[in-house]
C-alpha cells in the first residue's frame, strides 16, 4: 500500500504538471497570436498609409520638388515634362509615387522607430527595387490570390514583424506601368513593412507560471502524505480485530470493517443498505440504552453491555460508542466498536453459581459448629423439626460427608461375647 500511495502522488504531480503545462501553452499560444494580430494591424495601418499618399500623389500625375543633391531627377521617368525651371529661376523635378514612397523608406530608417518598408516587383524599373528572397516569395503567393502576408522573425537580439501586401494598378499608374504591360487592376509589385520587436522571453509568464508549479506540487506532495498518515491511522484504528460500524443518525449502517461483517453477517442479497437494529436486534434497540440515542443526545462516550441475537443465540457484548461529526462538528452518527464476551459472561455465570454453592455449603458447616441436641443414652440428635433421627442420618442431611457402617471391638464383645 505504501508503494501504490507513492505512485498515486507522483501521478497526481504529472497531472497537475500537464495541466499547467497544457494551459501554459494555451496562454502562450493565445499570447502569440494576439501579438501577431497586433502587429499586423499596425503593418497593415502603416501599409494603407503609404497607399494613400501614393493615390494623392498618382492623381497629381506627380508632385514637383526643387531638385537637391538628395533629389536628383528620376532617371527612370520619361524626360519631357519631368524637369522644370520657376519663374524665380528655381528648378523643379517630378516626384512619381514610387520615388516619393523611396524617400519617405530613407527617412523612416533614420527614424528612431526603427520602422522599415520597401516597395518591390517581380519585374522591378529600377534594380534597387529588386524583392528579397522572402518578399519575392510572397510576391508569387499574391499572383495565387493571397491578400497579405505576415510573420515573426528573429534577427540576432531584435524580433522583427514583417508584413506584405499587394499593389494594385490603378486608372492613375498606366501613364507610367502601361509601357509595361499593366492593365487596370493587376498586381504590379508589393509594399513591405518591417517593425522591430523586443526578444519576448515571456520570463515573467514561465516565471508565474513555474512558482504556481512549484507550489501546487508541494502541496500535493504534503496534502498526500498527511492523507496517507490518516488513510493508515484510520486503517489502523478502523479496520482491525475488533467489529466496528459506522452508524448514521437515522440508524443506518453506513460503512463497517470486515471483523463486523464476520460477527454479525453479511447483508442479505436484496439489499444494498440495513438498519442497525435489523442487522444486530438486541433488547436495547429504540430504547434510552441504544448507544445512538446516548450518543445523538450529546454523550460524548457511551459505553454498555447489550445482548444480541445470532442464528438463535444470545451474544454478550461491550459496545464503546463515540459520536462521527461532520465537516462542521455536527453529529451525524455514531462509531461503535463490539467486543464479545458471551464466552466471559458464562464463566462468570458458572463462578457465580459455583460461589453461591460453596455459601451454601458454608452455612451448612457452621450450623453443625453449633450447638446440636443429642440424647445422652441412645446418642439421637434433634432436627429442627423436632424429630430425633440417628447421628449419622442428620450429619448425612447437613453436609456433604458420608458414611460406612461397622462394629467396633467393644461392640463385638457386648454384642457377641462368643466371637
Amino acid at each position: 500500500m505504501p508503494g501504490s500511495k507513492g505512485n498515486l502522488i507522483l501521478i497526481m504531480m504529472a497531472v497537475w504538471v500537464c495541466i499547467l503545462g497544457s494551459f501554459l501553452y494555451w496562454i502562450e499560444m493565445d499570447t502569440r497570436r494576439e501579438e501577431k494580430r497586433l502587429a499586423q494591424t499596425t503593418a497593415k495601418a502603416i501599409y494603407q498609409q503609404i497607399v494613400i499618399t501614393r493615390r494623392w500623389n498618382a492623381s497629381h500625375g506627380g508632385v514637383y520638388v526643387p531638385i537637391t543633391s538628395k533629389t536628383q531627377p528620376n532617371k527612370y521617368l520619361p524626360s519631357q515634362n519631368r524637369d522644370l525651371t520657376a519663374d524665380n529661376g528655381l528648378r523643379l523635378t517630378k516626384i512619381n509615387p514610387t520615388y516619393m514612397t523611396r524617400q519617405i523608406a530613407e527617412l523612416a530608417v533614420k527614424n528612431e522607430s526603427g520602422i522599415e518598408f520597401h516597395i518591390t516587383s517581380l519585374k522591378p524599373i529600377r534594380p534597387e527595387n529588386k524583392a528579397t528572397t522572402w518578399e519575392e516569395k510572397w510576391l508569387k503567393s499574391f499572383e495565387q490570390g493571397v491578400k497579405e502576408q505576415g510573420e515573426f522573425v528573429a534577427d540576432g537580439n531584435i524580433t522583427w514583424f514583417r508584413y506584405m501586401a499587394p499593389l494594385f494598378t490603378g486608372p492613375d499608374c498606366l501613364p507610367c506601368h502601361a509601357q509595361q504591360g499593366h492593365k487596370e487592376g493587376d498586381i504590379r509589385g508589393g509594399l513591405s513593412v518591417s517593425l522591430p520587436y523586443p526578444p519576448n522571453t515571456h520570463f515573467k509568464l514561465f516565471t508565474g507560471f513555474g512558482s504556481v508549479a512549484a507550489i501546487g506540487l508541494l502541496f500535493i506532495f504534503i496534502g498526500g502524505t498527511l492523507y496517507e498518515r490518516k488513510r493508515l491511522l484510520f486503517d489502523a484504528t478502523f479496520n482491525n480485530t475488533v467489529p466496528t460500524c459506522v452508524t448514521g443518525k437515522d440508524h443506518t449502517i453506513l460503512m463497517a470493517n470486515k471483523s463486523y461483517w464476520a460477527e454479525f453477517g453479511p447483508l442479505p442479497d436484496h439489499k444494498k443498505t440495513i438498519k442497525c437494529y435489523e442487522h444486530r436486534p438486541g433488547k436495547s434497540c429504540h430504547t434510552e440504552s441504544c448507544p445512538l440515542t446516548q450518543i445523538m443526545s450529546g454523550s460524548n462516550k457511551y459505553v454498555c453491555e447489550p445482548s444480541k441475537e445470532k442464528a438463535g443465540a444470545c451474544q454478550h457484548f461491550i459496545v464503546t460508542a463515540k459520536p462521527l461529526p461532520d465537516s462542521r462538528g455536527k453529529v451525524i452518527g455514531v462509531v461503535e466498536s463490539f467486543q464479545e464476551i458471551t464466552e466471559k459472561k458464562r464463566l462468570e455465570d458458572e463462578k457465580e453459581h459455583l460461589i453461591h454453592a460453596l455459601k451454601k455449603s458454608l452455612e451448612q458447616v457452621k450450623l453443625l459448629r453449633g450447638f446440636i441436641p443429642i440424647c445422652a443414652s441412645c446418642k439421637k440428635i434433634r432436627d429442627d423439626q423436632g424429630f430425633w433421627t440417628q447421628v449419622d442420618s442428620y450429619i448425612a442431611k447437613h453436609s456433604e460427608a458420608q458414611f460406612t457402617h461397622g462394629i467396633c471391638p467393644d461392640c463385638i464383645k457386648n454384642l457377641y461375647p462368643d466371637i
